[in-house]
């Protein structure tokens, strides 16, 4: 019988986990990039249509920072879905355990009593 680690390791779902892991650090990296961008200073005639563009550029960030998020939680809730599915295998396994030892204790003073 598999440990509580191997079981919540297999309960982690690695395949969209995985598939995903190359659009989340695509969009990082994106994000990373614009974010790093330095505007050249603006004239006073380009001063209103520099600041639409810089307006319009913060929302396609934060689009994407919110896309981003949203992925991310979505990978988290799985995780806590699969850690909380481990952690009730984890309980039915120290009931069992308990439960031997018991039975194990309860053998032993039995045959204790015989050979008395």
């Amino acid at each position: 019988m598999p440990g509580p680690f191997v079981s919540a390791l297999a309960a982690i779902p690695w395949p969209t986990i995985l598939k995903q892991a190359p659009a989340l650090l695509a969009a990082a990296d994106a994000l990373i990039a614009r974010s790093g961008r330095r505007p050249v200073a603006p004239t006073a005639e380009t001063n209103i249509e520099t600041l639409r563009q810089r307006v319009a550029d913060l929302e396609a960030q934060q689009q994407s920072y919110a896309d981003l998020v949203r992925q991310l939680a979505d990978q988290l809730g799985a995780i806590t879905v699969a850690a909380e599915a481990s952690s009730v295998r984890v309980r039915q396994c120290f009931v069992l355990a308990a439960a031997a030892v018991g039975l194990g204790l309860l053998a032993c003073f039995l045959v204790w009593l015989r050979w008395t």
